[in-house]
């Protein structure tokens, strides 16, 4: 499995609040393709001098977390002009029950859809001695290591925000996760905008459809892990074809 058994037993916590926490995802497409193992210096140092420019502009993409006593989704937002936010449905979607403890996730893989009913998946993170503020909450630094693609995430989290949760279905932490950095910066996910709310008053925007070949975590992961090697065993970026 992805991940081993979590080391903190508040993974489900309860909480009588709700709200809203808007994110901005970013790739660092130079750091990616830069640690690719089959490249030589001459082609790293190539990346670099042309594709500077096309990182340098890119702005990320905005996703929405939504939650409250029973569960949380969390989904790309679009934002079109006085139109408000719409909502996308060429991305991943992370949809927790609280309740249950399980997902309803909908991946997108190597352009197939699955819908992943599953348990939630639990993390082995290691809380560091570190502080940073994000949004006016004070944040700890914790870290664990993804065995798929082979690198460590690290996370902030907040205890002053209820709920164990946070960005691309991640939880497991004593607090809710505000920012997310895979691999030093490849990519990297930070809250820009955070509104807590009155937990009756949270109606969580579930996709009208959901729709694809159902799958569980094990198998999801297994197709990954199996993607990146044979793109590397064939000198091409996995994550070209593929959500990092």
């Amino acid at each position: 499995l992805l991940f081993s058994i979590l080391i903190f037993n508040s993974v489900f916590q309860c909480f009588s609040q709700g709200g809203k926490i808007v994110y901005k995802r970013k790739y660092n497409w130079i750091n990616i393709a830069t640690k690719l193992p089959y490249l030589s210096q001459e082609e790293k140092d190539r990346i670099k001098t042309y594709w500077g420019k096309e990182d340098e502009d890119n702005k990320g993409t905005n996703f929405l977390l939504t939650y409250n006593d029973s569960g949380s989704v969390y989904m790309e937002m679009e934002k079109e002009e006085n139109l408000g936010y719409d909502w996308s449905d060429e991305e991943d979607v992370f949809i927790r029950d609280f309740n249950q403890k399980t997902t309803k996730d909908i991946r997108i893989l190597l352009g197939k859809k699955y819908v992943i009913e599953d348990d939630i998946p639990r993390y082995k993170w290691k809380i560091l001695n570190e502080l940073k503020d994000i949004g006016g909450y004070v944040c700890m630094k914790a870290e664990l290591k993804d065995t798929i693609n082979d690198v460590v995430i690290q996370a902030w989290f907040t205890d002053k925000l209820p709920g164990s949760l946070g960005p691309e279905g991640f939880g497991g932490l004593p607090g809710t996760i505000l920012a997310l950095d895979f691999n030093d910066d490849d990519v990297n996910i930070i809250a820009t905008k955070i509104e807590v709310i009155e937990d009756d008053k949270v109606e969580l925007p579930f996709p009208k459809k959901i729709k694809g070949k159902p799958l569980k975590y094990a198998e999801y992961y297994a197709k990954k892990k199996k993607h990146i090697l044979l793109s590397i065993e064939g000198k091409r970026n996995p994550y070209w074809e593929m959500r990092y």
